[in-house]
């Protein structure tokens, strides 16, 4: 990625693809997904009206089924045929009769299966064929209730026992049986079972799904398929686990999606209870067929996003090349002048702020060799005076060694004040004109502070007392050189007076914390209050080069100085003393050598 942090070309293309490419992208995502939540919600709602019809035609055709199984007792005439089993033809072409009612009250009904505990024969009616035939199918079925009925899942019909000429074809059927009684005692006196072709259900179940791409079930309470779309299914009874979450489940009808069923799709569900059965209508829509409209409908939108993306990346390569064409021409002409070419052409013509920038730089280079031309001429003109002016100065080892010489000479002559004058001049030389250090201890600027007031003390004798109150620690503390001998210079130049009686100044250093504070305090004749609140205003007030004149030129250079190296952490506070007298508070933050504050 190192080409994007140097060229504003690549960043400028980054950003207006980001910027275009992005949002296209968020509005393909957001509209996928907010189409694909649509469907899904509308093919739930829309499903679930479509279950809601088919379980209602389905169980009416059950009713009918179930009410069918209630024809023999709605005939009289059967009563004493039932309970005592067929005796004569005119009995058996009874039962005849109401085994075809019971074959025609419905559609898709296969056959028809009778038989009565106190006769040897049973009865079967078979697509309009009647035949009997001694058999013991179902009269060991006890486990039904009397007067209920019982729904047997989808299987294989067979002539229970009845041989029929030609024999009759087996199907798939679901069966309805009903042991018959004596109204109104719980007396069992004959069995009924009516075998329905699952075309029934197949019929019903055609308008709720479709074939091609959905998939459709209904399951006995047992698990047990009744009916499915893919007949290879019909009558097993499949482990998977949607449909335990389905049975198990306490809601009438619902809808199941991945997370719950782990199916791929929406899996929707409405259970039929009646008395006599337990089924579920199950409707499974794959999420390929659910999503398809969605996924077109993001595939046309993203052919889209992308041509529009083809003409905007061709739109912001060429804008960018155009905007930054102009940038490299500066830059190359840059480098040659950087490389001596002060004459080099630049050769940019527009109107736009690239050649206003190109126009103000050539004026710019015009300005800088003028300049230079002059600045040339201005020091060769000055060479001869610089000769000379080093000719005329004094070697500062030389004023050194003379003093060393003097010093010597009245220790000679038995004068070792002189000496020590003499010495303390020497000392204050070779500190102020070492011009290699800027920084240094705060204990080698007090040692200069001394030798100046030794000399102070010299001129002024018994009139002049100098205090000190010193924190040890605060001795290695590092300082810009030469602030505070300016301040105690101060006192002799505006608070000291011979005349008068002794002069006192106090020297003192504490640490607090993170801070250093340097007191100068004395007993001279102080400043009116007016003058003083002139002085704290200059102080205060920022300043951008040193004083060159003026009263009060110590202070104001120090506290420029203070300013340089420290910011707005140092402070230099004027107080007056009383009867009289002025102290001056240098407050500086703790620094590491070569440290300077921000």
């Amino acid at each position: 990625m190192r080409f994007l942090r140097t060229s504003v070309r690549y960043k400028l293309i980054c950003l207006l693809l980001i910027s275009t490419v992005i949002p296209i992208a968020a509005s393909i995502f957001v509209t996928y997904f907010y189409t694909k939540e649509s469907i899904k919600n509308r093919t739930i709602q829309e499903n679930t009206r479509l279950m809601s019809e088919g379980k209602t035609n389905i169980s009416n055709f059950l009713e009918v089924v179930n009410s069918a199984s209630l024809v023999l007792y709605s005939n009289t005439a059967l009563g004493g045929i039932l309970a005592n089993g067929v005796t004569d033809n005119k009995e058996r072409s009874y039962v005849y009769t109401a085994l075809q009612l019971v074959a025609q009250a419905a559609e898709n009904i296969h056959q028809v299966y009778l038989y009565l505990d106190k006769d040897p024969d049973a009865y079967l009616m078979y697509k309009g064929k009647f035949a009997s035939g001694q058999t013991d199918a179902l009269r060991k079925e006890t486990d039904i209730a009397p007067y209920a009925a019982k729904t047997v899942p989808t299987h294989w019909s067979d002539d229970y026992g009845i041989h029929l000429m030609p024999p009759n074809t087996p199907e798939l059927v679901f069966s309805v049986y009903r042991p018959l009684y004596r109204v109104p005692t719980q007396e069992r006196i004959g069995f009924l079972a009516i075998d329905v072709q699952v075309d029934a259900l197949r019929k019903l179940c055609a308008q709720l799904y479709d074939a091609n791409s959905e998939n459709m079930y209904i399951l006995d309470g047992g698990g047990t398929v009744v009916y499915a779309s893919d007949e290879a299914e019909i009558g097993q009874k499949p482990e998977q686990a949607w449909i335990q979450t389905i049975l198990g489940s306490t809601a009438i009808s619902g809808s199941l999606e991945k997370r719950q069923s782990g199916y791929d799709g929406i899996i929707l569900y409405d259970k039929i209870k009646l008395p006599y059965l337990d089924w579920t209508l199950v409707k499974r829509i794959p999420g390929h067929y659910l999503y398809a409209h969605a996924r077109n409908l993001t595939m046309i939108n993203t052919v889209i996003a992308v041509l529009f993306l083809s003409v905007a990346t061709a739109a912001v390569l060429l804008v960018s090349i155009r905007f930054t064409n102009p940038i490299k021409k500066l830059i190359r002409s840059i480098n040659k002048i950087q490389s001596g070419q002060l004459e080099e052409p630049i050769d940019i013509s527009r109107q736009d702020e690239f050649g206003l920038l190109a126009r103000r730089f050539r004026t710019m280079m015009h300005t800088i060799n003028d300049l230079i031309l002059q600045e040339y001429k201005l020091k060769l003109a000055n060479k001869t005076n610089q000769l000379k002016m080093l000719q005329a100065q004094i070697n500062p080892h030389f004023i050194n060694n003379a003093l060393q010489s003097i010093g010597a000479s009245a220790l000679d002559h038995d004068a070792p004040e002189v000496y020590g004058l003499i010495s303390s001049l020497g000392q204050m030389m070779h500190y102020s004109m070492n011009m290699k250090e800027t920084i240094v201890p705060l204990s080698q600027e007090l040692e200069y502070v001394n030798h100046y007031l030794l000399l102070q003390q010299q001129r002024f004798e018994q009139k002049l007392k100098i205090e000190y109150a010193l924190d040890e620690r605060a001795g290695a503390v590092p300082i810009p050189k030469m602030i505070v001998q300016p301040l105690v210079e101060n006192y002799f130049k505006h608070g000291f007076h011979k005349w008068q009686h002794t002069g006192v100044l106090k020297i003192g250093t504490q640490l607090h914390g993170g801070l250093l504070q340097i007191v100068i305090e004395d007993n001279g004749k102080g400043i009116s209050e007016e003058r003083l609140a002139a002085i704290r205003s200059e102080l205060s007030s920022p300043h951008d080069e040193l004083s060159d004149g003026g009263e009060r030129i110590g202070l104001m250079n120090v506290m420029f100085r203070l300013r340089l190296y420290y910011g707005e952490q140092a402070a230099l506070q004027l107080e007056d003393c009383r009867p009289h007298g002025l102290k001056i508070t240098m407050t500086l933050p703790i620094l590491q050598q070569g440290e300077t504050a921000v």
